[in-house]
């Protein structure tokens, strides 16, 4: 087998061809060995590990998704010396947590498309396909009813996850404006209303409330859903914006304990406007599944508080972003030239699939993307034969993003790359790809998957080590450093 690094095909002399020397760690497999890892039955390989024939299937379709929960549960573990289930690892929620470089629009969603060949299939291309949302200033933005639904179990009393709720819920409360209303619900067993509509210029009563939840019985997040949105749809104001905040360990073992039955329950109206905020807390007894659905059919998003900076990222500095929904029932639909790719797959979003002839049809359920927010997705892209010798100028890949804007009508935007404009090297690709590969190759050595036998540990915590060179200042990328130390050993 051919040896290549990470930075770039290898040369004679040991630097790699971007002029980036360094040892070798990827294999590059030979002509005829293949490159899916198969699973317990060697004729069926893991979900989302098969390439796609476009002569059999050109379109990938999927809905978008902004959570990023799975990254941070993940962070939090690695950082208490523990590990997470492969199931509970989603790319696309890896992805969104770090930054990117899309341009932002105007009105609504854009998308961007751009790539580089993969240092270690260099007949493969890394796709990115960037979806941004327009942004939204704190001024512009509607006054906030916010209704805290929160889990009081007797399991919210391990691991601190009552002092993280705790503390979250002040940050979330330090960060609205006066003009704002707060109601919440505590439930164990049973779910009870704690704190009646209060307006938030009274803000030491709503803290006052917060300093009083404490753990008790069993967990029915079912009824507490249930009353919290109740509650919201009491508060229901015209030019007023009515939101959900789940806080829990998402274990519920009272009532309805799976997404579909609690959802239904009080799915018309999570279907009126009055979106979910999941917030997952906790490293141990952890239900990541419910949490995670919870906020997919309760149109909203699912995040992971894992530290009292995580909270100020996500209720305090990020707070105006995540309360405006900037587009509805959004998807994309991805469309690669068969005379150019002979075969792409998709990393993550195993759980938001599309039937690609439903992309139009706005009958079936997309995401909600909120203002500020961007979502990629990336693709594993094998060329046919001869197309990376000589590129051509006609677009190998296609990306449309389809939404409901806030007139309920249907907004189309595409992009497309040609093969003329991928990046030949990773050094001269833009280096939120670079990271975003990193990001990747880190998620595919967590669920063993296809990648895993042709990266080595040096390698990626190289090309980890080698972002902070050029996302300077980044105190994330910072942190996903020395992650990639823990656990590329």
């Amino acid at each position: 087998m051919a040896v290549v690094a990470l930075a770039g095909c290898t040369a004679g002399d040991g630097s790699t061809a971007d002029g980036v020397s360094g040892e070798a760690g990827y294999v590059q497999p030979g002509p005829d060995e293949s490159w899916v890892v198969p699973g317990p039955d060697a004729s069926e390989p893991p979900a989302g590990q098969v390439m796609t024939d476009p002569e059999r299937d050109a379109l990938s379709t999927f809905a978008l998704d902004i959570d990023t929960g799975s990254y941070t549960r993940f962070r939090d573990a690695a950082l208490n010396g523990m590990s997470i289930d492969p199931s509970e690892v989603r790319t696309e929620e890896f992805v969104n947590y770090f930054a990117q470089d899309y341009a932002t629009p105007q009105t609504g969603l854009d998308v961007s498309i751009d790539a580089a060949v993969l240092p270690f299939r260099p007949e493969h291309r890394l796709v990115r396909v960037g979806i941004s949302s327009a942004a939204v200033t704190d001024e512009a933005r509607a006054d906030t009813d916010l209704v805290l639904v929160v889990d009081c179990s007797g399991s919210m009393s391990e691991a601190g996850k009552m002092e993280t709720t705790k503390a979250a819920l002040r940050t979330l409360v330090s960060s609205l404006r006066a003009t704002g209303r707060v109601a919440m619900v505590c439930y164990s067993t049973e779910a009870r209303v704690v704190l009646e509509p209060t307006p938030v210029s009274e803000r030491d009563g709503v803290l006052a409330a917060v300093e009083e939840l404490s753990p008790q019985e069993s967990t029915n997040a079912a009824a507490g859903l249930a009353l919290g949105y109740d509650l919201a749809m009491s508060m229901r104001t015209e030019g007023r914006m009515t939101r959900v905040v789940l806080i829990s360990d998402g274990v519920a073992n009272v009532g309805e304990t799976d997404p579909d039955g609690i959802l239904s329950r009080i799915s018309t109206q999570a279907k009126t406007g009055i979106n979910l905020v999941s917030v997952g807390v906790g490293i141990t007894t952890y239900d990541d599944h419910l949490l995670e659905q919870l906020a997919d059919q309760g149109d909203g998003w699912h995040v992971y508080i894992d530290s009292d900076a995580e909270a100020e990222r996500v209720f305090g500095t990020g707070l105006t972003g995540s309360l405006v929904v900037a587009a509805t029932d959004a998807r994309a639909q991805v469309e690669f030239d068969p005379a150019q790719v002979s075969g792409y797959r998709l990393l993550g979003y195993e759980n938001r699939a599309v039937a690609d002839e439903d992309f139009r049809n706005d009958a079936i359920d997309g995401g909600e993307v909120f203002a500020g927010h961007a979502t990629t997705a990336l693709y594993e892209v094998a060329l046919r034969e001869g197309s990376s010798a000589e590129p051509s100028d006609l677009p190998f890949v296609r990306a449309t993003v389809r939404y409901l804007d806030d007139a309920g009508r249907a907004v189309e935007r595409t992009g497309t790359l040609s093969g003329a404009d991928v990046a030949t090297s990773l050094g001269e690709a833009s280096p939120r790809l670079r990271q975003d590969l990193v990001v990747a190759v880190l998620t595919d050595r967590l669920v063993g998957g296809p990648w895993s036998s042709l990266v080595s540990d040096s390698d990626l915590r190289r090309e980890a080590k080698a972002l902070t060179g050029v996302l300077d200042g980044d105190p994330d990328v910072t942190q996903l450093v020395q992650l990639v130390d823990r656990v590329a050993t």
